[in-house]
């Protein structure tokens, strides 16, 4: 008999699968198909039926029993709605300490005035995307990746800020997808022109 964890585990890692077989749809663009919804709140919560429709958009196709297991696990308090960043969460996990570090110094770099926020703006003339993964392949251009990450914060955000979460929350994605440590840490902060 399975237990409810293993049937969690095999849900996720048939979503994981989806998501791996198709080269434009990763965990990043689920979440940003997540927070363009009209449902999406500050709260990082949308309802089930937009949920459904992000998982869909995003080439994930769950059974009817799937769908329904996962639904009740992710809306525990019954309300109609779903922690976006808990799902992701459990899709991709969380990077370790040391990523992490990495992750809030490059924040950091631009909340100087520790306000909790960044602003877009401000990354002009230091976002490097010369190693940037989709530029190494040829996929983009260095521009194109800038203007790639940028809006990837712009969907669903109309103040034009990018908080701590945020930042972490895309930065965890970009973790998921590189096993090495040493080279994600040298990945941002190339990019961010950390020391």
């Amino acid at each position: 008999m399975i237990t409810p964890q293993e049937q969690l585990d095999i849900i996720i890692k048939k979503i994981k699968s989806f998501l791996n077989s198709k080269s434009q749809s990763t965990i990043r663009t689920l979440g940003k198909t997540f927070r363009g919804f009209e449902s999406f709140d500050q709260k990082c919560r949308i309802d089930k039926d937009e949920f459904l429709i992000g998982l869909k958009q995003n080439g994930v196709v769950l059974t009817k029993f799937q769908t329904d297991f996962l639904l009740n696990y992710l809306d525990r308090n019954r309300d109609g709605s779903i922690d976006v960043a808990e799902f992701l969460y459990l899709i991709r996990g969380s990077p370790n300490e040391y990523r992490l570090e990495v992750i809030v110094q490059a924040f950091r770099k631009f909340d100087k005035e520790n306000l909790g926020f960044i602003v877009a703006d401000d990354f002009k003339g230091i976002f490097n995307a010369k190693n940037h993964p989709k530029v190494t392949r040829g996929e983009l251009t260095e521009d194109q990746a800038y203007i790639e990450f940028l809006q990837y914060f712009k969907e669903g955000n109309k103040s034009g800020h990018i908080s701590l979460n945020e930042w972490k929350e895309y930065y965890a994605a970009v973790s998921a997808d590189i096993e090495s440590d040493e080279n994600f840490i040298a990945l941002i902060k190339e990019t961010w022109r950390l020391k």
